[in-house]
């Protein structure tokens, strides 16, 4: 496993990310001990990086997985939290939940620009002063929006970023992956931390999985890559894939993913208005998923009011 400093941090990372959004409720619902043991593989071969956010509700599997870990292990977390009391519980809830008296990263999550940056001022000073006292180590942002890479690059504030990336630019807004691409470079110049986040544009590329992963890893301005992985054995294979082993002789036969909308649903729009990928609609009373926009995030069914939503 190839390890990498966080641009001008002193946070060392695995290459590969445990992404724990899908072991969460809003993806694949997995138990408690179903979850903390699929980290626990990951943690046993090498990952030493796990990225989840309040909105995963995974800390609890995460908890359990460190209870015997048996190395220091890295972790991110996110809050959509724009005012100080607000980024101060989601703290607290973040190092109670994980049992971690120090977050290692903590990030504004999903940013779009230098606008919603500044709305959210008051919360980032909060995550500052945290810092400050020794109870994060870096700050930074995640983002799908070429834009706010852009912001984040030249805020001496921020020192990390997790932005959406990946072979074909499934999800990217507000440019092309080229300009993503132009963006993480300059950000990187700048002495940033940069993990990717969604490789297989949620899940719209495993059939190109090899192609997917090679391109990231190529990235070398990419430090990390967060990836979602179900069970222990998608973990052994990735691993060894980041490890070295870039054949094309195991295959990735996943089941494939979509976003289920069940006929109760009433239209509210909060779904579509959570949605950063533009994907969901409201059609006659009714949510409608654009299925070459969807990244399979499942952001929208944490906002309906009705659970009619889910990814599956």
């Amino acid at each position: 496993m190839e390890y990498r400093t966080l641009g001008l941090t002193q946070i060392e990372v695995s290459r590969l990310c445990f992404g724990a959004l899908t072991i969460g409720p809003l993806q694949r619902r997995m138990s408690v001990a179903d979850g903390a043991h699929v980290i626990r593989s990951a943690l046993d071969a090498g990952v030493r990086f796990i990225d989840t956010a309040e909105l995963y509700g995974t800390y609890e599997q995460i908890r359990v997985a460190l209870r015997t870990a048996p190395h220091d292990v890295v972790i991110a977390t996110k809050s959509y939290a724009y005012e100080r009391q607000g980024v101060e519980a989601s703290l607290k809830a973040a190092r109670e939940g994980m049992g971690r008296s120090v977050i290692d990263i903590f990030l504004l999550h999903e940013q779009e620009s230098m606008h919603t940056l500044r709305g959210h001022w008051e919360a980032l000073e909060g995550l500052l002063e945290a810092k400050q006292k020794g109870d994060i180590r870096a700050v930074g942002i995640s983002t799908h929006h070429v834009e706010a890479v852009k912001v984040a690059a030249v805020l001496p504030e921020i020192d990390i970023i997790s932005p959406l990336i990946n072979v074909q630019g499934i999800g990217i807004q507000g440019g092309s992956l080229r300009d993503m691409e132009d963006a993480v470079t300059e950000a990187v110049g700048q002495g940033k931390g940069v993990y990717a986040m969604k490789p297989l544009g949620g899940g719209h590329l495993i059939p190109r999985w090899n192609e997917a992963f090679s391109y990231l890893l190529d990235q070398l301005n990419l430090d990390a890559i967060a990836v979602g992985m179900k069970n222990a054995s998608e973990v052994r294979r990735n691993v060894e894939f980041f490890s070295g082993s870039r054949s094309s002789a195991w295959s990735a036969l996943e089941e494939s993913r979509q976003l289920h909308i069940d006929d109760w649903c009433s239209g509210c729009g909060k779904c579509a208005a959570v949605c950063s990928s533009r994907a969901l609609s409201i059609v006659d009373a009714q949510a409608v998923v654009d299925p070459e926009r969807c990244v399979f995030c499942g952001y929208c069914g944490a906002a309906c009011p009705e659970f009619a939503i889910k990814v599956i």
